[in-house]
């Protein structure tokens, strides 16, 4: 499973000079708390850090099981690359590029779910 966090309404200025509300793109292969414990510490860190910010959404993004295929994973690598090629920069408390991926998912679905979030 795939988690966005992202903020309700203040929207992050990136190098591209495009804002989104997407601060954070993370994975979790088991189970419902990850996102849970995850979005608690954005959020702590972008209450102190982040001007405006009094909440954070947490939005679910999955996708089929594929045999021998960690699929969230490359979900995750194929949403965070997604999100580099159209902002020119990692999402703001995102610090690892993740390998390129197979190009398994379409990558106009991925862009459509990426400017969902945009200004």
């Amino acid at each position: 499973m795939v988690y966005l966090l992202a903020t309700p309404d203040t929207f992050v200025k990136y190098k591209s000079g495009y804002r989104s509300r997407i601060i954070y793109i993370g994975t979790t292969g088991k189970g419902a708390h990850r996102p849970a414990a995850s979005a608690v510490n954005k959020a702590s860190q972008a209450f102190g850090s982040m001007r405006g910010v009094k909440t954070i959404e947490v939005h679910i993004a999955t996708c089929g099981g594929r045999k021998a295929l960690r699929t969230w994973k490359l979900l995750e690598a194929s949403l965070i690359n997604t999100f580099r090629n159209r902002y020119f920069e990692l999402p703001h408390y995102n610090k690892v590029r993740p390998k390129h991926t197979d190009g398994i998912f379409s990558s106009k679905r991925l862009e459509k779910l990426i400017l969902a979030f945009e200004k």
